[in-house]
């Protein structure tokens, strides 16, 4: 079939030629997409880093807790003996 626009090597090269852009674009949508979805949510490392920093900061509260005990507020209920922590004040 000759159809007499061009010669059939000729439709055949650019045939490849399309799919040949074709493919590529579809590569380059695919490593957008893969590129705007890993910007969006922080990496598993990130995670993991954050989650031992806030670990050994509550063991080291634990740690100067045991150190050094909180003296009794004003909220927590004291014997009936015990004066309020600024009676020397008034």
């Amino acid at each position: 079939m000759n159809l007499g626009l061009m010669h059939p090597a000729d439709g055949f090269a650019l045939a490849m030629v399309v799919i040949l852009v074709f493919s590529l674009g579809i590569v380059v949508l695919l490593a957008v997409g893969i590129y705007r979805s890993g910007k969006r949510r922080p990496s598993e490392a990130e995670d993991l880093i954050e989650e031992l920093r806030l670990e050994e900061e509550a063991e080291r509260q634990r740690q100067d807790e045991q150190k050094h005990p909180a003296s009794p507020t004003r909220d927590e209920e004291r014997e009936p003996w015990e004066k309020e922590a600024d009676w020397w004040k008034k």
